[in-house]
């Protein structure tokens, strides 16, 4: 076996993974297995609590996920970082103070 047969085969081995969709039995979100790992271990969920919904279809756009804030009720859309910005925000600091 040639060095490009073997690399081409554990690209596609990498790559059949993002082809599956899960979704999260505890919030619902649907994402591909590497990204619903990331999205429930940011959120203190066990990864294990996923099911199977199929195959991505060829026109499929991932959604970002959108969390609300506590303080001042604003949905803040991408991951964990994008929130803890949003915190240290002056609007969502303004909110704690006054609460």
């Amino acid at each position: 076996m040639s060095r490009d047969t073997s690399a081409a085969n554990f690209k596609t081995q990498n790559l059949r993974g993002q082809a599956l969709l899960f979704r999260c039995l505890v919030t619902g979100f649907v994402t591909t297995a590497p990204a619903l790992t990331r999205y429930q271990q940011g959120r203190g969920i066990e990864p294990t609590q996923r099911e199977l919904v199929g195959q991505r279809p060829a026109n499929w756009i991932p959604e970002a996920p959108t969390t609300v804030c506590e303080h001042c009720g604003m949905a803040v859309r991408g991951n964990q970082w994008a929130f803890r910005q949003h915190q240290q925000s002056k609007r969502c600091q303004k909110a704690q103070q006054a609460a």
